[in-house]
């Protein structure tokens, strides 16, 4: 027992001893020392204000006023400046050579950050890397920041940033050279950034993680974040997001809820434990219901990007998209109430000659499946269980057995893109729904009544844009329609309409008869490098007359030459029959135009003329022969197969 005492009297006056040599040594004269070995270490010069030492059983070593200078070509002469920063130890472990550092603590820190032209950024020290092996292990266990202002500038980008950083409280442990991060928790950024077009604030509110493993790793196992906002301004449109939670637990359970833009934006479900999140070094699911910009998603998706090149795969569901409500309004688009449409400029293109972002197709690999319940398109048509697999690999898109249903009726396609030979094939096929039934979806009331309409178009197409892979086009296109009434008034509606101008015209009782009753109506067109022709391919037939159009559209140059000949069906012919090369549909897609044949005109007017000098025999004996005519065969048949008859 009284060994004891011995002892305990002895480690008292060592700690005594010890604490009263702490208190009388003179830590500043190392000063010179410290800034002297900084620099060699940095290769800038590092100044102290001041050194102190704090005595306790966790001395703490306390620097002012400290700063690291700037490269040579910097904007201003410190990269780095702190107000105070003081460094607590552990005494007894000191004592043995174990320096284990019980808490940092910074305060007023400045630092920037900036890439000069070239490239070259502030923070790469012009010094050889030295081993750290020899040196004694220094842990720490904690780090407190009280207000960090960090500025970045990129002269080489253009780009500007600025950082506040409120209170933070960083727990660690471990050797330095293998920190392990346990506990951060910060109250308050500000980060401001902006560049040449686009500028954004950001403010993150109270927030907090746990974490496991070395820094490195960043094992976190929970994060959460208060209240945020971003306010971004860019050339598409100003942006403000508000987040009132953000959390994500160590299982990967998902919880957010705020707002983009004034409309709600909510996420829940499950993702990959956050630390697989983080470290991305394999594939990370995900089950999530998402709510923004007026939208529902459901997914329940895999991605992959952990390799060179990223892979989802998986099922997307939208419940309902109006793509007319994400994109801007276009001016243009609404017409003024009285207003005629201007006419496109001499030379105006239909097709776009954009390079088309062939190189997206090997950007990343995916098998997915898009499910719509209803997508509106920007025209208003709505489409409904519509089902898009998307399947890309090796710079090849696939996506075979696209399905909608369309006004009552169903649509296929089968979409295939090919990267290396910049080729587009497309399938389509739509039947089972009425004209009557498109024209109400496009707003156009009361144009026509039933009217079953069938589709199938097929095409294939190489080329850097669109307007290439139009001018070197190859495939078919046939449409046709069933009975209907068209009401005659309705075709003055659409006046803009070459086509329903040359009905409007053809019309001989449409000043007479509310209605036009369509018996068919046919559209086949066979393409070959670039240029669609069609014999007697463009059919409407009438309760009085049909009319049936020969000629071409050459997508390369965007022009359109059809003839169209106009015959009498039932009733007395006002010489239609002679009229046969008096119409044409010819011009530039874009603004194309209705031409009278003067040939045409003139034999018209002779015939005209004959009827009333006889009294109108002539006429009805006229009438008689194009009514014979007209009934020889059926002209839609024929339109639908001429192409295979010319085989």
């Amino acid at each position: 027992m009284k060994a004891l005492k011995i002892i305990a009297g002895v480690v008292v006056v060592v700690i005594l001893g010890l604490v009263v040599f702490l208190a009388t040594f003179d830590v500043s004269q190392y000063k010179g020392l410290i800034q002297d070995q900084a620099k060699a270490a940095t290769g800038r010069e590092v100044k102290i204000g001041d050194i102190k030492l704090s005595i306790s059983l966790t001395p703490a070593i306390v620097l002012s006023d400290v700063s690291i200078s700037n490269a040579s070509w910097g904007s201003k002469p410190e990269m780095l400046a702190v107000k105070r920063i003081e460094a607590g130890t552990q005494l007894i472990p000191l004592l043995q050579g174990d320096v284990r550092i019980s808490d940092v603590a910074l305060k007023g820190v400045e630092a920037l950050l900036e890439v000069n032209k070239s490239g070259k950024p502030n923070w790469v020290f012009d010094v050889p890397q030295t081993s750290s092996s020899g040196t004694p292990p220094l842990t720490i266990s904690g780090l407190k920041v009280d207000g960090v202002s960090l500025t970045y500038k990129d002269a080489q980008a253009g780009q500007d940033a600025s950082v506040l950083l409120g209170p933070t409280v960083v727990k660690l442990r471990g050797d330095v050279s293998a920190l392990e991060l346990t506990h951060l928790e910060f109250n308050g950024v500000k980060v401001d950034f902006k560049d040449k077009t686009q500028s954004a604030v950001l403010n993150v509110g109270e927030t907090s993680l746990d974490a496991k493993g070395p820094i490195a790793q960043l094992g976190i196992t929970q994060l959460t974040v208060g209240e945020t906002t971003v306010a971004y301004k860019g050339q598409g449109g100003p942006v403000d997001l508000n987040l009132k939670a953000f959390k994500i637990a160590g299982d990967g359970a998902v919880n957010v809820d705020g707002a983009l833009s004034g409309q709600p934006i909510k996420a829940s479900g499950t993702i990959a434990p956050i630390a697989e999140l983080i470290a991305m070094k394999k594939p990370i699911p995900a089950k999530l219901s998402l709510e923004a910009l007026g939208l529902k998603i459901d997914a329940d998706v895999v991605a992959d990007v952990s390799k060179q090149k990223p892979a989802i795969s998986g099922v997307i569901t939208v419940p309902e998209l109006d793509l007319a409500k994400m994109m801007p309004p276009d001016p243009a688009a609404a017409p003024v109430k009285g207003a005629k449409s201007a006419k496109p400029a001499p030379g105006t293109k239909v097709f776009p000659a954009d390079p088309l972002p062939w190189a997206l197709l090997s950007s990343a690999d995916s098998d997915l499946k898009l499910n719509f319940g209803k997508l509106t398109l920007p025209n208003g048509l709505t489409l409904e269980n519509v089902v898009v697999p998307v399947k890309l690999k090796g710079g090849k898109l696939d996506a075979d057995g696209i399905g909608a249903n369309i006004l009552g009726g169903r649509l296929t396609a089968d979409l295939g893109l090919v990267q290396s030979e910049k080729r587009m094939a497309l399938k389509l096929n739509a039947q089972g729904f009425t004209a009557e039934k498109l024209a109400s979806e496009l707003k156009i009331t009361d144009l026509v009544t039933q009217g079953p309409v069938d589709m199938a178009l097929d095409v294939k197409g190489q080329g850097d844009s669109v307007r290439a892979i139009m001018a070197g086009l190859n495939g078919s296109v046939i449409g046709g329609m069933g009975e209907s009434r068209i009401r005659n008034d309705a075709l003055n509606i659409i006046g803009a309409d070459v086509i329903m101008q040359l009905l409007s015209a053809l019309n001989p009782m449409g000043n007479k008869d509310p209605y036009t009753v369509a018996r068919c109506a046919v559209i086949n067109f066979q393409v070959v490098n670039g240029v669609a022709n069609t014999d007697k391919g463009l059919v409407l037939v009438t309760d009085k007359m049909d009319v049936v159009s020969t000629g071409k559209v050459d997508l390369a140059q965007e022009q359109l030459d059809l003839a169209i000949k106009p015959r009498a069906t039932t009733g007395i012919s006002v010489g239609l029959g002679d009229l046969t090369q008096s119409f044409r549909i010819g011009g530039p897609l874009a603004d194309p135009g209705l031409k009278v044949d003067s040939k045409g005109a003139v034999k018209a007017l002779g015939t005209l003329g004959a009827a009333f000098a006889t009294g109108g025999a002539s006429l009805l004996a006229k009438g008689a022969v194009d009514k014979a005519e007209a009934s020889s065969g059926d002209v839609c048949a024929d339109a639908r197969t001429w192409h295979l008859k010319k085989k």
